[in-house]
């Protein structure tokens, strides 16, 4: 069962909304479902501060932890 409410939203705030469409009808009921999924995955700050927890048999090169933060993120 759906149930439709109104929120109150700033002109702002609609105007980043209608930004994030993929589609120009596109809801903003699924734009944030999107914008809530992303929160799920962790960010890189996040990343990098699990991979310093650690144990590394070598130092890893800058490129080297970026693939692998990518790779931990699913992209």
């Amino acid at each position: 069962m759906v149930h439709f409410t109104t929120i109150q939203i700033s002109e702002e705030t609609r105007k980043k909304l209608e930004q994030k469409k993929i589609h120009p009808r596109e809801s903003y009921d699924a734009v944030l479902h999107r914008v809530f999924a992303f929160e799920e995955v962790p960010s890189l700050q996040e990343m990098f501060r699990y991979t310093d927890t650690l144990k590394q048999k070598r130092k890893y090169t800058t490129e080297e932890i970026i693939v692998m933060s990518h790779s931990l993120r699913g992209e």
